[in-house]
């Protein structure tokens, strides 16, 4: 009974993502404390604070783009999308084209992928932290975090081997 459950919450997770959850499956026939624990990180991974939607999705396809390039960087672009974020910054967040965006945008875009390569920029850190407040920056931080826990864990587990290509659904 408990696992009809939880394949029902995972088949909910696919249609709300738009891919399906392997990781999630393989931990539901092997390890369901270890499901619990890893759907505790969803809402980590979702916490924006005050951010604006087009400032949170700049930091979380920046920082992903550098940790994953499957699934966790789609469900970020369709997560961006499903939030009201057009399909022209998605896009040329992920071609990394962020010269052409508003300096805020760009400004996040790059204090994300510097921090998730762990290059540290504490003037741009502090420019951020000045316009979106300390909740703002800990949503910021929270974002890019997910960024590289999520493809990690796959990766680990041996569920994320390969590339696919990002589509942007209209």
């Amino acid at each position: 009974m408990l696992r009809w459950f939880f394949e029902r919450k995972i088949a909910a997770a696919e249609r709300e993502l738009g891919v399906p959850a392997t990781e999630s499956r393989y931990m539901l026939r092997h390890s369901i404390d270890a499901l619990f624990a890893y759907a505790s990180l969803r809402k980590l991974a979702r916490f924006h604070g005050p951010l604006p939607a087009d400032v949170y999705a700049a930091a979380k396809i920046a920082a992903y783009r550098q940790q994953d390039c499957g699934s966790c960087l789609q469900i970020t672009v369709n997560l961006a999308k499903k939030s009201g974020v057009s399909t022209e910054m998605i896009r040329t967040l992920l071609d990394g084209r962020t010269d052409v965006l508003p300096e805020e945008l760009r400004e996040v875009s790059q204090y994300a992928s510097e921090q998730a390569n762990r290059v540290d920029n504490p003037v741009l850190r502090e420019r951020l932290r000045q316009r979106y407040g300390d909740e703002g920056l800990i949503a910021l931080a929270l974002a890019i975090t997910s960024a590289g826990t999520f493809p990690t864990f796959k990766r680990a587990v041996g569920l994320a081997t390969t590339c696919s290509q990002v589509r942007i659904e209209v």
